[in-house]
C-alpha cells in the first residue's frame, strides 16, 4: 500500500512540474499576442457550422469551430485579414485589428455556394452531410463523424447501427439490433465509449465494454469515431473511441421536434407505436440555452434457431444434440437527455449536460433439445423442453458539470462528471421437462453451409413431442442479479499560443482522475428438484404453443407444447413442501460469482501542436496510472463453504503519440501517425473465482496484463467541390501480451479430466490493413440526375495472434484475431430533390472468429443486409413522412465450429419496418 500511494505522489510531482515549465514557457511567449474568438453560423438556418476553417489570409496559421461553431484563435497584435472556408458556403475575409492582452469577439454568417449546390437538390438533405465532411477535414488526427442528420437518414434505431455505415466498423447483434461494434477488426473491449468526451461505465456485469443497443440514436447531436488518438484522449483505445456527443440548443426561438410512428415485425407480427421530441431554446441575450428530449421506442421480437453440436456433413449421424429454439423478446428503448449552458461573458461559460438511457426487456425462450450421450458403451438418447423468462432492464445515466474560459493567454476548460451503468435481471427462471425412459431418434438435414432440418423420428415414429405426457419435471431454477459499474472523474485542459520563429501553434496539458467501482451481485439463487409423491408431467402444465411451421416452413412438424409458467409457479408456491432445494449448489454460485473491484485512474498529458506552412505536427506524451482492487469469493469443497479472497492489479503506461497532417491542397490532405495504446482486460478475467458444472470449469485470472499497442496509420483524403470525399490508408497495430482463452485437461477440485477454460496472456500479435471510402453527391449530371448521391465504402483486415497450449494436445499456434473480419463493407445509392429522400444501403459483415469452445474455435459467418428507408417533407419542411425497412431479404445469422462443414447454429430474425411522421417547429 505505502509504494502504491509513493507511485502517485512521484507521478503527481511529475506531472505538475512538467506543467509548470510548460506553463512558463508558453506564459513568456505570449505578452505579444490577442485573441480572436466566436461563432461561426449558416446565414439562413442560423445553424452552427461545426469543422469551419478560420485562418490568417496568406498564412496557414488558423484554427477550426468544434461542434458548437465556436473557435478561438491567438494570434501576433495587429491589423489582419482572416478568412473563414467552409465545405458548402461561401468563403468570407474581413479585416480585424486586435492590440496585444485583447480579445475580441467576432462572429461569422455564410452563405449556401449556389454555384455547386443546387437549391432545388439540396433542401436542406445534404446538411448533415456537409457538417460530417466538414468536422473530418479540420481534425488535427483521423477519425469519422456521423451527424444526427446522417442518422436520421438510414433506418437505425440505436447508436450502434448508425456506426455501422462507417469504414471499418462491423456489428455483433443481438435479437437482429446491433448491440457491440467492432472496429478495424478488434473485438468489442478494445475500443472505449464516451459520452461528452467521458467514459461511460459497463452494464455488463462480466465485461468493460458498452452494448450502444441501449442509447437511441435519436438522442444524440453527432458520433464521432476516432481511429488515431491524440495525448489529451483517454489511452486504453487500441481500437479506437467513440464519443457519443448529446445537442445543444442554438437558436433564440423556441424549436420544438420529434417524430410519432409505428413498428412493425413480420417475424413476430406485432406492432407498437414509437416516439422522440426534443425541445430547444437560447435567451434573447443569448446567455442561457436548454435543450431537453425524450424518447420511446417500444419493439416486438421474434426470432427462432437451430442449434447443432457435433454433427458434420461427412458423418451426418454423428449428431451428438440438436435444439431447435423460438425467442419471444419484447423491448422497450427509452432515452432522455438536457443541456442547460451559461455565458458568464464572451470569455466564460459553463454547462451541464445528462443523458439516461434504459433498454427494457422481457424475454421468454422455449427449446426443444434431443440429445445422446455414450455411456459405458451404451448410446442413450434424451428429449427434453425448456422454458425460460428473463425480464432484464440494462442502462446508463450520466452528470456533466463543466466550464470553458477563452483568454488571450490560455484557454481552459474543466469537468467533473459522474455516470452509472446498471443491468437488472430480476427473474431468471428456468423449468426442464424430460424424458422419463430412453428413447430414440434420427434426424434428416439438409445443406451443410445452411443447415435445414427436414424432419426427425422419435421412438422410431415421426416426432411426437406434442405428447406431453412423456415428459417428467427434471429441474426449475431461478437467479436475481444485479450488476452496477459507477465512474467518477474530474479533469481539467489548458492550452497556451505556441510561437516559434514565424510558425504559430498550440501548448497544451491536462490532468484527469477517474475512479471506478464495480460490483455484481446475486440477489437470489434458487435450485429445486421435485420429491412429491405423484409425477408431474409437462402435461400438467401444458401451454398451447404448438409450431407447426418453424423457420418460416422450412421444418413443418409440430414443436410444443411447452410449459405454462403462470401454472407451473402457482403449483410451485402451493406445493412448495414437495420441492427440494440445493442449498449447497445456491451457496456456491453465490460465492463463485459475486465480486467488487474499484479501479483509480491517475493520467496527465502534455503536447504541442505547430503548424509548418502546409505542415501540422502534433506530439506529445500520456501517462495513466491504474490501481486495480477485488473482493470476491472461492468455494471449499472440504467445508462446503465460501472463502473470501481479494487481490491487486496495479500497472502504469506511458503513451508518446505522434501526428502529421500535411495540406497538400485545399482539398487534398496527407495523415500520418504513430501512437501507443493499451486495452483492459475484462473484469471478469481479472476478478478470482469459478464457474463448474462437474465436466467443464471456466476460472478467472487476476494476474493478468492489459493488451499494449504500437499503432501506424497512414492515410490520404481528397474533398470533391460537389460534396464528396475520396479516402483511404493502411493501418498496422502490433499488439503485446494479448489476452485469449486457454483449455486444458486437468484435475480440478479433486475431479480428474475436467476441461478448464482461462483468460490468459499469449506473447504477440498483429493486424494490418487498408481500408477506402467514397461518397459524393452527383451534382455535375444534368437534369434531376443531380440528386443522386453514393456511398462507398471497403476495408480488409489480416491478423495473426501467437499462442501457447491454446488446447490441450492442440497443434495450433497461430490464430486470427477474435472479432476481426478479413471484408467489411458498405453501398448506398440515395436520391435527394426538393423534399423527396430515398436511400437504399446494403452492409457486408465478413466472417470472423467470436469465442473460443474448448479447443474449438466458433465462427460468425459472413452476413449481409439490405435496408430502405424514404420520406417526403412538406409543409414549409415542418412535417416529413418517413418509411423505414430493415433486412429486407431475411437474412440469417450462422455460426460454425472451426469449419462451414461443422455448424453451431442457425438464427433467423425475420423483417421490421417503420412507418411515421417527423415534425419541426
Amino acid at each position: 500500500m505505502k509504494s502504491k500511494y509513493f507511485n502517485i505522489r512521484i507521478f503527481l510531482i511529475l506531472l505538475l512540474t512538467g506543467m509548470f515549465g510548460s506553463f512558463h514557457l508558453a506564459y513568456s511567449q505570449s505578452q505579444n499576442k490577442g485573441l480572436i474568438r466566436g461563432t461561426v453560423k449558416d446565414l439562413d438556418s442560423q445553424n452552427p457550422l461545426p469543422g469551419a476553417n478560420i485562418r490568417i489570409v496568406g498564412t496557414y496559421t488558423g484554427t477550426t469551430t468544434n461542434f458548437d461553431g465556436e473557435y478561438s484563435l491567438a494570434v501576433n497584435a495587429g491589423n489582419l485579414e482572416i478568412e473563414v472556408s467552409y465545405i458548402g458556403e461561401k468563403t468570407k475575409t474581413i479585416n480585424v485589428e486586435i492590440n496585444a492582452g485583447e480579445t475580441k469577439v467576432v462572429n461569422f454568417e455564410l452563405e449556401m455556394e449556389a454555384t455547386q449546390l443546387n437549391e432545388i437538390i439540396l433542401a436542406g438533405s445534404l446538411d448533415g452531410q456537409i457538417k460530417a465532411l466538414n468536422q473530418q477535414k479540420s481534425a488535427d488526427n483521423l477519425k469519422n463523424v456521423v451527424s444526427s442528420d446522417q442518422m436520421g437518414k438510414f433506418p437505425d434505431q440505436n447508436s450502434a447501427e448508425s456506426l455501422q455505415r462507417v469504414t471499418g466498423v462491423n456489428l455483433q447483434r443481438d435479437e437482429g439490433d446491433g448491440r457491440f461494434i467492432l472496429v478495424r477488426g478488434l473485438a468489442p473491449q478494445f475500443t472505449n465509449i464516451s459520452i461528452n468526451g467521458e467514459q461511460i461505465p459497463s452494464p455488463e456485469g462480466d465485461s468493460r465494454f458498452v452494448a450502444l443497443d441501449a442509447i437511441p440514436s435519436n438522442q444524440l447531436a453527432s458520433i464521432e469515431i476516432t481511429k488515431s488518438i491524440t495525448p489529451d484522449m483517454d489511452g486504453d483505445a487500441v481500437g479506437g473511441s467513440v464519443n457519443l456527443k448529446t445537442p445543444t440548443a442554438y437558436k433564440k426561438q423556441l424549436e420544438v421536434s420529434g417524430s410519432l410512428g409505428g413498428e412493425y415485425n413480420n417475424s413476430s407480427e406485432k406492432t407498437t407505436a414509437q416516439g422522440n421530441v426534443t425541445l430547444s431554446k437560447r435567451t434573447n441575450n443569448d446567455k442561457f440555452g436548454f435543450i431537453v428530449g425524450g424518447s420511446y421506442a417500444p419493439s416486438e421480437k421474434f426470432s427462432e434457431r437451430y442449434t447443432f453440436d457435433g454433427w458434420d456433413k461427412d458423418n451426418p449421424e454423428g449428431l451428438d444434440e440438436l435444439e431447435i429454439t423460438s425467442y419471444e423478446v419484447s423491448r422497450k428503448r427509452i432515452g432522455a437527455n438536457a443541456t442547460l449552458d451559461y455565458k458568464f461573458s464572451d470569455k466564460s461559460q459553463i454547462y451541464f449536460r445528462t443523458l439516461y438511457s434504459e433498454l427494457r426487456e422481457v424475454e421468454q425462450r422455449r427449446r426443444l433439445k434431443l440429445e445422446s450421450e455414450e455411456d459405458d458403451d451404451v448410446l442413450d438418447y434424451g428429449i427434453s423442453k425448456e422454458l425460460k423468462y428473463r425480464p432484464e432492464n440494462q442502462g446508463v445515466y450520466s452528470f456533466n458539470l463543466g466550464g470553458n474560459y477563452s483568454g488571450a493567454k490560455v484557454i481552459l476548460d474543466y469537468e467533473i462528471a459522474y455516470s452509472e451503468a446498471f443491468q437488472k435481471t430480476e427473474a431468471n427462471e428456468k423449468s426442464v421437462f424430460e424424458n422419463a425412459e430412453d428413447v430414440t431418434w434420427s434426424l434428416n438435414i439438409s445443406d451443410r453451409f445452411s443447415p435445414k432440418l427436414n424432419s426427425f423420428t422419435y421412438d422410431g415414429q415421426n416426432a411426437q413431442v406434442g405428447n406431453a405426457a412423456l415428459l417428467g419435471l427434471d429441474e426449475w431454477e431461478n437467479e436475481v442479479t444485479t450488476a452496477k459499474d459507477h465512474n467518477t472523474t474530474a479533469k481539467i485542459n489548458a492550452a497556451f499560443p505556441l510561437h516559434i520563429s514565424e510558425n504559430q501553434g498550440e501548448l497544451k496539458m491536462g490532468g484527469k482522475l477517474r475512479f471506478k467501482d464495480k460490483r455484481f451481485i446475486v440477489d437470489k439463487f434458487e435450485s429445486y428438484g421435485y420429491e412429491g409423491d405423484d409425477d408431474l408431467f409437462l402435461s400438467d402444465f401444458a401451454d398451447n404453443h404448438v409450431y407447426s411451421s418453424f423457420m418460416d416452413g422450412e421444418f413443418n412438424q409440430e414443436v410444443g407444447p411447452f410449459t405454462d409458467r403462470n401454472e407451473f409457479n402457482t403449483y410451485f408456491n402451493n406445493n412448495i413442501g414437495d420441492f427440494e432445494s440445493d442449498f449447497i449448489k445456491a451457496a456456491e454460485e453465490k460465492a463463485l460469482q459475486e465480486y467488487k473491484a474499484t479501479e483509480n485512474v491517475f493520467a496527465g498529458y502534455v503536447q504541442a501542436k505547430i503548424q509548418l506552412n502546409r505542415l501540422m505536427l502534433l506530439a506529445g506524451v500520456r501517462y495513466e496510472k491504474t490501481n486495480f482492487d477485488y473482493a470476491s469469493g472461492q468455494w471449499d469443497e472440504d467445508t462446503e463453504e465460501a472463502v473470501p479472497v481479494s487481490g491487486t492489479n496495479d500497472y502504469g503506461f506511458l503513451l508518446p503519440m505522434f501526428h502529421l497532417k500535411y495540406n497538400i491542397s485545399d482539398n487534398d490532405i496527407l495523415r500520418a501517425s504513430i501512437t501507443k495504446s493499451y486495452s483492459r482486460p475484462n473484469f471478469q478475467d481479472l476478478v478470482q473465482g469459478a464457474t463448474f458444472n462437474g465436466e467443464e470449469a471456466s476460472i478467472f485470472n487476476p494476474d493478468l496484463k492489459p493488451v499494449r499497442a504500437t499503432n501506424l496509420d497512414i492515410y490520404g483524403e481528397h474533398y470533391f467541390g460537389t460534396l464528396g470525399l475520396l479516402s483511404g490508408g493502411v493501418f498496422y497495430k502490433k499488439l503485446n501480451d494479448f489476452i485469449y482463452q486457454q483449455t486444458t485437461d486437468q484435475t480440478f477440485r479433486g475431479i480428474p479430466d475436467v476441461e478448464v477454460t482461462q483468460s490468459v496472456n499469449g506473447a504477440d500479435a498483429s493486424l494490418l490493413g487498408f481500408e477506402i471510402g467514397y461518397q459524393q453527391n452527383l451534382s455535375f449530371l444534368p437534369g434531376v440526375l443531380k440528386g443522386l448521391v453514393v456511398y462507398l465504402n471497403y476495408t480488409h483486415t489480416a491478423s495473426e495472434a501467437n499462442v501457447a497450449n491454446f488446447a490441450q494436445g492442440a497443434d495450433l499456434s497461430e490464430i486470427d484475431l477474435p472479432g476481426q473480419a478479413d471484408n467489411i463493407g458498405n453501398a448506398a445509392l440515395a436520391y435527394n430533390i426538393g423534399g423527396f429522400k430515398a436511400r437504399l444501403s446494403f452492409n457486408y459483415n465478413g466472417s470472423y472468429i467470436n469465442e473460443f469452445d474448448g479447443g474449438d474455435i466458433i465462427n460468425v459467418e459472413s452476413r449481409h443486409q439490405w435496408d430502405f428507408s424514404m420520406s417526403q417533407t412538406f409543409s414549409k419542411n415542418k412535417l416529413t413522412a418517413f418509411l423505414e425497412l430493415v433486412n429486407l431479404t431475411d437474412e440469417d445469422e450462422r455460426e460454425f465450429y472451426n469449419t462451414k462443414n461443422t455448424p453451431s447454429f442457425r438464427t433467423r430474425y425475420g423483417s421490421w419496418g417503420r412507418l411515421g411522421i417527423r415534425f419541426n417547429f
